[in-house]
């Protein structure tokens, strides 16, 4: 699973090797649930191609490596980041801190909700699953029930006798 933090700063490459520019954002389809392409921060001063579909996406590793690059529009991340997640209650569940992506076909699986620093050092992140939430103009609405709750919590590992594998 990727976090939106694993795609930004990764440096873009057409196919013939030539640096494009680095992931600056990710184009989301939040109704139907998945990455559609990358917003790039391009090399070029005056450049209005910016937009790179997932279809045109070859390789994504260390670097992503694209067919072309076009100018293109959509729902980036950074303009729902931090906005507010309210159950059917009217509570405030949380800000929306980050997405949860699958490796396999970029389908987002999950948001990532705090709902502030000190309760964010406590009681850690809360996980729901976005087939649970509906997209509005000014909050993320939660239907689901709070029987099973995901939580990322903080966590030192250096305790631990981890052995590593060569």
């Amino acid at each position: 699973m990727f976090k939106t933090r694993d795609f930004y700063f990764k440096k873009v490459y057409n196919v013939q090797g030539k640096k494009i520019g680095i992931i600056d954002d990710l184009y989301i389809d939040f109704y139907m649930g998945k990455i559609v392409g990358f917003k790039v921060s391009n090399s070029l001063l005056f450049s209005k191609k910016n937009y790179v579909d997932m279809e045109d996406v070859i390789d994504i590793g260390e670097d992503v490596i694209i067919s072309s690059i076009r100018k293109g529009e959509g729902l980036n991340f950074k303009e729902i980041k931090y906005i507010e997640v309210i159950d059917t209650w009217g509570n405030v569940k949380g800000v929306l801190e980050d997405i949860i992506i699958d490796i396999k076909d970029y389908s987002i699986k999950a948001i990532v909700i705090s709902s502030g620093l000190v309760d964010k050092m406590i009681k850690g992140k809360q996980i729901i699953l976005l087939d649970r939430c509906i997209l509005g103009e000014s909050y993320i609405l939660y239907t689901g029930n709070e029987g099973i709750l995901f939580k990322s919590i903080p966590h030192n590992m250096e305790n631990y006798n981890v052995r590593k594998k060569a």
